[in-house]
């Protein structure tokens, strides 16, 4: 094996890692650890897979044979999605990458989904593989499971796996259990200090290494112990979990129903309750409830009205069922509130709600946002229930209720707005909770911490006036959520039903809390989560859920996989860990926007008591104070001191992962400092795209690209000067991005162009931690200063070098070098675009690296789909006659022009309109010839592309274009 360097130093399967990943974002629910608990910012567990196992390969002389065993192990090779294959090929899939003369062979026609009659099933399956082993990857595991859900390899595969790495293993616990001997003499150690959601050290365990697993927060300490040790709980451990999830449901439902505070006079129970804000109109005095829509549900066709009351100048509710299109599009033009603003049903006024609260600049500096004085009342510890008085009040308007015919087991559920009765019920809910409030505070069944000011957190008592978290739930959800608590403290006989415990009543929670919106769209018409996003936000209506809605969230899923390996999970500060690892994998809050220690209080306001039963050595706080923020001076001493100490705790020939989601040169120039005055020295990096489809409350589309910087122990004694870094970064960038092309298969390509980039960064930072001094930067200095937007650091200089280099090296395959260095950045960022969708990639974080790196601040309008996963540029066809004609940019290039001419020739269906175009609109034409031709030249090769097929007519007329204007004369 080559001089001991582990795989993922030479080379990694980004791409089919970063689908892999994806397909598992998409799982949703159905994911391992999702289930067990909210958590911001969990890495893919085949990513997490994929790194270790790269950390832990040996690398030999054969890379070709090195990534096929890998992809082997993986499952991501030919046969391993085979093998994953579990769902059967629909017929239109097959028929999509049919040859013409195969479809009339197989099928009644070339235009028929219907088999052809008399076609044997041998003939129909030999079809059928054809059309998969041409299926692209993207394609093909669209009908495989995870490589997680795979139990084993077939044993020739482990036969053929064993040579290559001189191991014996039957199954990938005992491979990495080899594998971590032969490099550490014992099974390896992974540590992560930064554990959050617990990805990391669970599936490192799982894959068969021992596991150090630390966080600061105590709710990402309990989500890894939960992670290793209920799913990774033998089958008869989850069974006797779940009796104890029974018990303690069955008993929160004898109470309910023992109180009658859930099911009406005709024995029908609710399952959700809604709920508005209300306030005083300024202009006309008359108490408005406020509403963001009229709609309940789009699928029932259900809406509410305001009924006016005169007399007491209020409003009553009417809930009507099954209503006309009509009447549901008129309800949802209808609402109280828009635009942030009041509007008042009787007197048509608007007024901002910051007016109603009376927000008001005094002009005193305070931290954080959401913290100017307004009119709101600030709540109190005792507090539960607003008061009349109060600026906003709250209003029960529709229950759900759920009826059982007594001459079937179907369900029935039904609207209504809230009677004389269910008002009642409403009193006795808060009549009971006032009986048990003080007792159960003191006893922490319900919480009574207090919400200390954060940038998230502010906005609870700024908006609503909130001040301790139990206000951030009515009684009712305090009185259920509570009785689940006193029973978890009763019948809990062991950490594991403890735990679970606490897992419950945190889904709970978060599914059914005042921050908590209801959704009325078709086929949903439910209670959101409260963490739809990573903030607190404060709606004015929201949804409360009866028992057997809950039940959902107590009884939440359980993906178990029996680890018995060793594993720890403490709550440490990083600098003060003194457990050795032999691998490192963290993924730290780097230039994170995420608060994690402001959002993780929710749930700690409800764990405290039982945590500390559970685990007494464990404290049951934040550590506000000890959070690692992602920025600013004391955050980048912070991380050379945790990493110098991660370094302290590894073996020399030891490893670390740094997975961070930034691309940014300035944040890679601090990261290089940091990992360097770590002792620490860069090896490698990749990027995985793990983006999916922006949701809940968001706007706009949310990138998520995970670099993996991989670092060894510095071991230099060096000195060197900036100016002779450079040649060395040059050879260096050249040597990889070589070496990157060499190893790639073209007709599958694993790496695209932000990979190369990144790999020029990588380069950069390579030659730079190679040594142990430079004698112009002073690291001290570089570390603490602070820069103006847009000032690169010397280091920062040193990377966007390295971006230049890459760039001239990344020369489309069918396009002449010499004419691409004549082209405009905004002409190269679209050549370089097309080519990535040759090549069937689509994440949108591509196409902004690539203008990054071309230097094109406004490419927006070059994108036909900014969706993730499904971002693509414009054709001529779709720009059609915009954007052209202006003086600069790309409206003015010769490529804009090109486009046009095609476009009209499509239009038109004549040619000699793209021709004239150009004649009449190019400036010196003659002599730009040869490069109109090679644009047309490339559009033209779309064609045969079935991925490209939106561009076939235009790459159809781009070939008989270009034979015109190269054999045009004067």
């Amino acid at each position: 094996m080559a001089q001991d360097k582990s795989f993922i130093e030479v080379q990694f399967p980004v791409s089919k890692v970063s689908k892999e990943s994806y397909k598992e974002r998409k799982a949703n629910l159905g994911q391992t650890l999702t289930g067990l608990g909210k958590w911001w910012g969990r890495k893919p567990l085949v990513l997490v897979r994929a790194a270790i196992l790269g950390l832990l390969m040996p690398a030999s002389n054969d890379a070709k044979k090195d990534m096929d065993i890998f992809l082997k192990i993986m499952t991501m090779d030919k046969k391993g999605l085979l093998h994953r294959k579990r769902k059967p090929i629909s017929v239109a899939d097959i028929f999509e990458v049919l040859t013409n003369r195969e479809k009339e062979t197989y099928f009644a026609s070339n235009t028929s989904l219907k088999w052809k009659n008399g076609l044997t099933a041998e003939e129909k399956l030999e079809i059928t593989n054809k059309a998969w082993n041409r299926f692209t990857y993207d394609k093909k595991i669209t009908y495989c499971v995870r490589p997680e859900e795979v139990s084993n390899i077939d044993i020739s595969e482990w036969k053929e796996i064993n040579s290559h790495l001189g191991t014996t293993a039957t199954n990938l616990n005992e491979l990495v259990e080899q594998l971590g001997i032969k490099r550490f003499g014992h099974k390896a150690v992974i540590g992560d200090c930064f554990c959050g959601g617990g990805s990391i050290p669970f599936e490192a365990a799982r894959m068969g290494n021992d596991v150090f697993a630390s966080d600061l927060n105590p709710i990402a300490g309990l989500l890894t112990w939960s992670n290793l040790n209920i799913a990774g709980a033998s089958e008869q451990i989850i069974s006797n979990l779940r009796e104890f999830q029974q018990k303690v449901f069955d008993a929160v439902d004898k109470q309910i129903l023992e109180w009658g505070i859930e099911t009406n006079e005709n024995g029908d129970r609710a399952n959700s309750y809604l709920y508005c804000y209300e306030t005083l109109c300024p202009e006309c005095g008359y108490r408005v409830p406020i509403l963001q829509s009229f709609i309940i549900g789009k699928g029932t066709k259900t809406i509410v009205e305001l009924i006016e009351n005169s007399s007491q100048k209020n409003y009553n509710f009417k809930i009507i069922q099954n209503v006309s299109k009509e009447e549901l599009e008129k309800a949802s033009k209808r609402k109280t509130i828009a635009n942030y603003k009041l509007c008042c049903p009787h007197c048509d006024k608007e007024t901002p709600i910051p007016s109603i609260r009376r927000d008001m600049d005094d002009g005193i500096k305070r931290p954080f946002r959401y913290n100017t004085p307004n009119s709101l009342r600030k709540w109190k510890k005792e507090d539960f229930a607003y008061e009349m008085t109060d600026v906003f009040t709250e209003r029960l308007y529709c229950i759900r209720y759920e009826s059982i015919e007594k001459t079937s087991t179907k369900s029935n559920r039904y609207y209504t707005a809230p009677t004389e009765q269910d008002i009642k019920r409403e009193e006795k809910v808060q009549e009971i909770l006032s009986l048990h409030f003080t007792k159960w505070q003191e006893n922490g069944i319900i919480p009574s911490t207090p919400i200390e000011a954060g940038w998230n957190t502010n906005q609870l008592t700024y908006e609503k006036g909130w001040t301790h978290w139990h206000h951030l739930f009515n009684s009712r959800q305090l009185l259920t959520h509570g009785l689940f608590m006193q029973n978890i403290f009763e019948l809990a006989k062991s950490n594991e039903e403890l735990v679970i415990g606490m897992l419950g009543v945190n889904k709970i929670s978060d599914w059914d809390s005042k921050l908590s919106i209801w959704d009325s769209y078709a086929g949903c018409e439910i209670i959101k989560n409260t963490f739809m996003n990573q903030a607190f936000n404060t709606p004015f209506n929201y949804g409360t859920r009866g028992l057997s809605s809950i039940s959902t969230s107590w009884f939440f899923n359980i993906n178990n996989f029996e680890i018995l390996n060793k594993s720890k999970v403490t709550l440490n500060d990083a600098r003060l860990i003194q457990d050795k690892s032999d691998l490192w994998i963290t993924d730290p809050p780097y230039a994170d926007a995420v608060n994690y220690h402001e959002l993780s209080e929710f749930f700690l306001a409800w764990d405290k008591h039982l945590l500390k039963k559970a685990f007494p050595d464990w404290y049951v706080d934040s550590k506000r104070v000890l959070t690692v923020r992602g920025q600013g001076e004391s955050f980048k001493n912070a991380m050379v001191e945790i990493y110098k100490n991660l370094a302290d705790n590894m073996p020399d020939n030891g490893m670390q992962i740094i997975m961070f989601t930034h691309q940014d040169v300035s944040v890679w120039a601090d990261l290089a400092l940091i990992v360097w005055s770590a002792g620490l020295q860069v090896v490698a990096a990749w990027n995985i795209a793990t983006e999916t489809e922006s949701g809940g409350l968001k706007e706009g589309n949310y990138v998520k690209g995970t670099v993996l910087l991989v670092l060894r122990k510095q071991q230099s004694t060096e000195t060197a000067y900036l100016d002779e870094l450079y040649p060395d970064i040059e050879i260096e960038v050249k040597n990889q991005i070589n070496s990157m092309h060499l190893l790639d298969n073209k007709e599958e390509p694993n790496f695209s162009d932000a990979d190369y980039i990144l790999a020029a960064y990588a380069a950069a930072l390579k030659v730079l931690t190679s040594v142990k001094r430079i004698e112009d930067i002073d690291v001290t200095y570089e570390l603490t200063q602070e820069r103006k937007k847009g000032e690169l650091s010397s280091v920062a200089k040193l990377i966007e070098s390295a971006k230049k280099i890459a760039y001239d090296q990344l020369i489309p395959f069918e396009f002449d070098n010499f004419i691409w260095r004549s082209l405009s950045p905004d002409e190269r960022l679209y050549i370089k675009g097309l080519e990535i969708e040759k090549n069937n990639i689509y994440q949108l974080s591509n196409y902004q690296e690539l203008a990054r790196g071309f230097g094109v601040a406004e490419y927006k309008d070059f994108m036909e789909n900014t969706r993730a996963n499904a971002a693509r540029l414009k054709t001529p066809n779709e720009w059609a006659n915009r954007n052209i004609g202006a003086e600069s940019g790309f409206a003015s290039s010769l490529l804009r022009n090109v486009m046009m001419a095609l476009y009209l020739i499509d239009k038109e269906d004549n040619v000699q309109a793209g021709k004239n175009w150009l004649k009449n609109e190019v400036e010196d034409y003659w002599n730009n010839r040869e490069r109109i031709c090679e644009f047309l030249n490339y559009i033209s090769t779309f064609e045969p592309i079935y991925n490209m097929e939106h561009w076939n007519s235009s790459a159809k007329a781009a070939s008989i274009l270009k034979e015109l204007v190269a054999n045009d004369m004067i």
